[in-house]
């Protein structure tokens, strides 16, 4: 029968790397900018409250002397909405064959021990990322894995989701600033905040270093006056003066970035998460209103059998477990996460190749 091991590491100590190695790359991947963690105070229950339009206010009616005045009309809004977090666990294993020769030697078992939680660790923050990813590009988190099938619908307007241009941007014509002017509107009109900011792909930017209405805006002159092409930063400086983009981020060279600075690599290919034809606008990149990750609790947190003490149960936990006949260790990691996107009416996705 497996027992807890606490003396070679203990289960604070193996939550603290787990949780600091979760924590560490987190920090570095690119969607944490705009769905940052925040604890969801030890509930296992998430609640935001998506935007709501307020309502119209009445002008008071005047009346004759001696009338009878009318009564305020009163209204109550209420569209709070909730969902259940889902643990995110996985293990590992230390094996009879691993420990040959290494009898009574805690110092390579701590070692051992160590590299898996932090790999653990930062395999959490990946499956994090990838849950962010979905809920900012497609305002949607759908989940069928591990007995688990459901979906988080975050509610983008139609309007604002999966809308095409008057001209693919890679066609002769197009007229992208137009374009973005169009949707900034439409965005204004169903009550989303102003965009800055936008998550696109290489492949865009590259189309519009040929576009005409972009490199006339930068130039100031006439497509005859005008070279046939302008630099990425070039079309970062128009996107910014004439219609406020004023972060423009490509997130494919994001993650080309993260892998060779950091050797992080996602489990799958940046696009078929992001398709090269996404073009997505929202508030600004920190805008906490915008959304979050909520980090739940754990059962091993919250028991003082584990010894995890932590004030606020949240976060990643880690264990070790021993057994018997024959001898061998098992790592289990434990946490609850999910990206909440609360005002998806401050975001927009075009696809415009």
């Amino acid at each position: 029968m497996a027992t807890v091991e606490k003396t070679i590491l203990s289960p604070s100590a193996a939550s603290g790397i787990t949780d600091e190695a979760f924590n560490t790359l987190d920090a570095k991947l690119p969607f944490s900018r705009v769905l940052p963690v925040t604890s969801n105070n030890g509930e296992k229950t998430v609640r935001w409250t998506p935007y709501i339009p307020a309502p119209a206010i009445d002008a008071m009616l005047l009346r004759a002397w001696d009338a009878e005045a009318g009564y305020l009309k009163t209204t109550e809004q209420s569209v709070e909405k909730y969902a259940g977090l889902l643990p995110m666990s996985k293990k590992a294993h230390i094996s009879e064959r691993d420990l040959v020769g290494r009898t009574g030697d805690n110092t390579f078992l701590r070692a051992k021990l160590s590299e898996q939680f932090d790999q653990l660790g930062r395999e959490a923050a990946v499956k994090v990322e990838l849950l962010r990813i979905a809920a900012m590009v497609d305002a949607k988190i759908s989940i069928k894995e591990n007995g688990v099938n459901a979906t988080y619908d975050f509610e983008r307007p139609s309007a604002l989701h999966n809308v095409a241009p008057t001209k693919k941007w890679n066609v002769s014509g197009a007229t992208p600033l137009k374009d973005i002017k169009k949707w900034v509107k439409l965005m204004a009109d169903n009550h989303g905040r102003t965009p800055s900011a936008v998550l696109t792909t290489s492949a865009v930017i590259e189309a519009l270093t040929t576009n005409e209405e972009i490199i006339t805006a930068f130039t100031g002159q006439s497509a005859a006056n005008s070279p046939s092409f302008i630099s990425p930063d070039n079309v970062r400086q128009v996107l910014a003066s004439y219609v406020g983009l004023t972060d423009v981020q490509e997130i494919d060279l994001m993650y080309t970035q993260l892998e060779r600075d950091n050797g992080i690599l996602l489990p799958v290919s940046v696009s078929s998460l992001i398709p090269d034809a996404t073009f997505l606008m929202f508030s600004s990149f920190n805008d906490m209103t915008l959304g979050f990750t909520a980090s739940g609790p754990t059962v091993e947190a919250a028991d003082p059998e584990y010894g995890i003490n932590r004030a606020d149960n949240s976060g990643m936990i880690g264990l070790v477990m021993s057994d018997a006949a024959p001898t061998r260790y098992d790592v289990w990691v434990n946490g609850s996460y999910m990206p909440i996107l609360q005002q998806a009416v401050s975001t927009f996705k075009a696809n415009v190749l």
